[in-house]
């Protein structure tokens, strides 16, 4: 819990547009994880999206006790997120879900997962191009 705890409080020193779009980002993936995992059509992507949080946060958290607040921490995303964006893209396109809610959800989960890896695979290329002081 101390690590989490060390974490949140990095995550409080971010500028306030960032902690904005993290509260976007967790909402849409805590709702969009729900509603995947009562449609029956879309419950292997909604227990993904769980299996994927959890591993996220934890690999994250640990991340951080290691290194800091480092432009590194976003290749979790990138290893969990870039197959699920092209998983969602190609479903999307020629298995959507019956119904316009599961598939609007999807769709959803697929912008705002593919929004943050814009910001990951740009931090992790200016970490690997030498930029690896803390951020905050």
């Amino acid at each position: 819990m101390e690590a989490y705890a060390a974490f949140d409080a990095d995550v409080k020193l971010l500028p306030q547009w960032v902690q904005i779009w993290m509260d976007i980002l967790g909402l849409v993936l805590v709702v969009s994880t729900v509603c995947l995992l009562v449609g029956k059509q879309t419950r292997a992507v909604g227990l993904y999206m769980l299996i994927s949080t959890v591993a996220i946060v934890t690999i994250m958290v640990s991340m951080h006790a290691q290194l800091g607040m480092v432009r590194l921490l976003g290749v979790v995303h990138i290893v969990f997120w870039t197959p699920l964006v092209l998983y969602l893209w190609q479903r999307l396109k020629t298995n959507p879900p019956p119904g316009r809610y599961l598939a609007a959800v999807m769709t959803v989960l697929m912008i705002v997962c593919f929004a943050a890896l814009i910001f990951d695979y740009y931090d992790v290329t200016r970490w690997i191009l030498g930029q690896r002081a803390p951020v905050v």
